[in-house]
């Protein structure tokens, strides 16, 4: 409709100027000059026309579909005419943007008015020397009746190139307007697109998205304590379970070593017992023999001495009867005497045999009694230590996690705490920043449709004093000549006035619009800028809180994992050592190093895992600093450019009422 209508608009406009040069053809050169270029002119306002209508057209072929991510909306984007692709990007944005209008329109518009107006006067100056020169040639008034009529027949062609003028800048104005009321309306349709289809990619869905985050966050952070908590809870619970158990273990290893005890003091008792019966009779065994081959070393020497004995005793029996009586005395004496002392020596020995057997084992007897006891006195003293060390251990483990435990509620509700009040004071200062730079966008948009209307009233009163002038101008033609010639010399000065008044009006605004459209743009840069960093700002805490709440989990698990794994461990040794305590006492020493290696473990652990926390609320606390510190940087940006927007609005009104008041004062 609007291209059809502006297609009728171009050949009504072309026909009257086409009609008007023909009428100039062969008659007035200089006026079929003054209407060709009238004629260009307008065709080149309607190539605009017929771009922007172009361009008109692709937005709404484009809103015909819509885009569902980033990628589809740059296809999108890129279906568009190059000159609206920025502009409409903006809009789906939330800018507040203006679609791009005709530039060289609303100047050839009122170009093609002064453009008739000047072949009108050019006309009227040729025709008025024309008149001049019929009077001053001849002094009879049929002469000076003839020589007017043909210059005053001239001014209908003198008035044509007006005609063509208006006629082209009213078409042209006309089609203007349908293009102006085209774009107006696929704007309409654009900004329901983007209220619907196109509002996943608004800086306003994306601003709720992260006040949902934050929300989420805060409903989030209870949880992670509540999880601490139970975590907490586990670890005590965990750890009286752990205190049982190595009660009931040590018990158990009391019980074992008494058992273990009894059962080695009579074991021992009966080796003794076995070992001096073997020992004796072993002793006796062994004396057998001795005895044996003395005896029957006596005998031998027995016999051979009677046998000797016999053989003198047959020499000599006859010689020595009476000593052999006194010889058999003696060697029965002697020999007597000698087995009494061999039988004493053999007793002796027996008897000094016996009692340093009886002194040996007796000894053996004390050593293993004082090894036994002091065996017993570094097992008691083993026990105890282990004992005391682990009910110390488990008394300091206790405590520190008890500590831990205060410590990390303590820190979870501080962050909580700092969450809320930063969020919080977040919503204040975005709701204070929203209300006012939306009052700020509103006195804009108050004020530029203020300058609008003034300005149309203006271009109204214009219209006005070119049409007086043009009545004017009519009026003097009835008029004597003198009176026409006193209205042509004023007429081309009031309207190089006008035009010269409407050229400097349109500069002025054009510039100003230009300058508020660059603060605007700043502003909302700079809003947008505010926007990403606080949504960085937002991601990096949800991100550390998330990193400290893992940490923490893992940390915690860790070591609870390393302690359960080290007293199963140590649970193991026990148990290995009461099964084979015949071993030695070095490893129930090693068994109380190792379990003070795990307790310190377990201790440098569990400092680790405060140094980390520490760390962490460190860097807590200085991104809370950091990000304070960008806010209040961002809002007094913000209050500058605003402030700096108030001023050059207020400068920018002040210079249009003053000049209003200069246009005022020669009217």
């Amino acid at each position: 409709m609007t291209k059809t209508l502006s297609t009728i608009a171009f050949l009504l406009g072309s026909l009257t100027v086409l009609w008007m040069g023909a009428g100039f053809i062969g008659a007035n050169s200089l006026a079929l000059i003054v209407t060709l270029i009238i004629a260009v002119t307008y065709v080149i306002g309607f190539m605009e026309l017929h771009h922007y209508q172009a361009a008109t057209a692709t937005l709404h072929q484009a809103l015909t579909r819509t885009a569902g991510d980033e990628a589809a909306l740059n296809q999108w984007l890129a279906s568009l005419h190059p000159s609206l692709q920025n502009s409409v990007r903006l809009r789906i944005e939330g800018e507040r943007v203006g679609l791009p209008t005709p530039v060289l329109t609303p100047y050839l518009v009122g170009l093609l008015v002064m453009l008739g107006l000047l072949g009108t006067f050019v006309g009227m100056v040729d025709t008025l020397q024309g008149a001049v020169s019929a009077l001053e040639g001849s002094t009879e008034l049929s002469a000076i009746r003839a020589g007017l009529a043909a210059p005053i027949a001239g001014l209908g062609l003198a008035f044509g190139t007006s005609v063509a003028g208006v006629a082209a800048s009213a078409m042209l104005g006309f089609a203007s307007t349908l293009c102006r009321r085209d774009r107006m309306l696929a704007a309409q349709q654009l900004d329901r697109k983007v209220a619907t289809d196109f509002q996943s990619f608004s800086l306003a869905y994306h601003r709720q998205q992260t006040y949902n985050a934050l929300q989420q966050q805060a409903q989030v952070l209870p949880d992670v304590a509540g999880k601490l908590n139970t975590l907490a809870q586990q670890l005590e619970q965990m750890s009286e379970n752990l205190g049982r158990q190595m009660i009931a273990n040590q018990e158990q290893l009391h019980a074992s070593t008494k058992t273990l005890y009894t059962d080695l003091a009579n074991s021992v008792e009966q080796s003794l017992k076995d070992s001096l019966a073997t020992s004796g009779r072993m002793a006796g065994e062994s004396l057998q023999p001795i005895f044996r081959q003395m005896m029957e070393s006596i005998q031998q020497d027995a016999q051979s001495t009677h046998q000797q004995l016999m053989e003198r005793s047959g020499q000599q029996i006859q010689q020595l009867s009476e000593q052999v009586a006194a010889s058999n005395r003696a060697v029965s004496d002697a020999w007597n005497t000698g087995f009494e002392q061999q039988l004493a020596t053999l007793n002796s020995a027996q008897s000094s045999w016996q009692s340093s057997q009886q002194q040996c084992e007796q000894e053996r007897l004390k050593n293993w009694d004082r090894c036994f006891g002091r065996i017993t006195q570094s097992l008691q003293s083993s026990a105890e230590a282990i004992s005391h060390n682990a009910e110390t251990a488990s008394r300091e483990l206790l405590k520190e996690l008890s500590q831990l435990i205060t410590s990390s509620d303590a820190l979870i509700q501080k962050r909580i705490d700092t969450e809320a009040s930063w969020l919080e004071n977040s919503d204040l200062q975005l709701q204070g920043l929203t209300s006012a730079i939306s009052e700020k966008l509103n006195d804009l948009n108050d004020a530029e449709a203020k300058r609008g209307q003034a300005a149309v009233e203006r271009l109204a009163q214009l219209q006005t004093t070119v049409a007086d002038q043009l009545a004017t101008l009519g009026n003097a033609l009835e008029q004597p000549m003198s009176r026409l010639i006193e209205s042509a010399s004023e007429a081309p000065r009031a309207a190089a006035e006008v035009i010269a008044q409407l050229r400097t009006e349109m500069i002025n605004n054009s510039e100003r619009d230009n300058l508020l459209l660059e603060e605007r743009q700043r502003l909302m840069s700079e809003l947008n800028r505010l926007t990403d960093s606080l949504q960085q700002t937002t991601a990096e805490q949800r991100s550390a809180i998330e990193k400290m709440a893992v940490d923490s989990t893992g940390i915690l698990n860790e070591v609870g994992a390393k302690f359960n794994h080290h007293i199963e461990s140590e649970t193991a040794k026990l148990t290995k050592i009461v099964d084979h305590f015949s071993g030695s006492t070095s490893e129930m020493s090693s068994l109380g190093d190792a379990f003070g290696a795990a307790v310190n473990l377990f201790n440098e652990s569990n400092g680790l895992l405060i140094e980390h926390l520490n760390r962490i609320e460190d860097s807590l606390q200085n991104s809370t600093t950091r990000n304070d510190e960008q806010l209040g940087y961002y809002v007094a940006q913000a209050r500058e450019i605003i402030d700096h927007s108030l001023l050059s609005q207020q400068e920018v009104i002040e210079q249009l009422r003053q000049m209003s008041n200069n246009s005022e004062r020669p009217s």
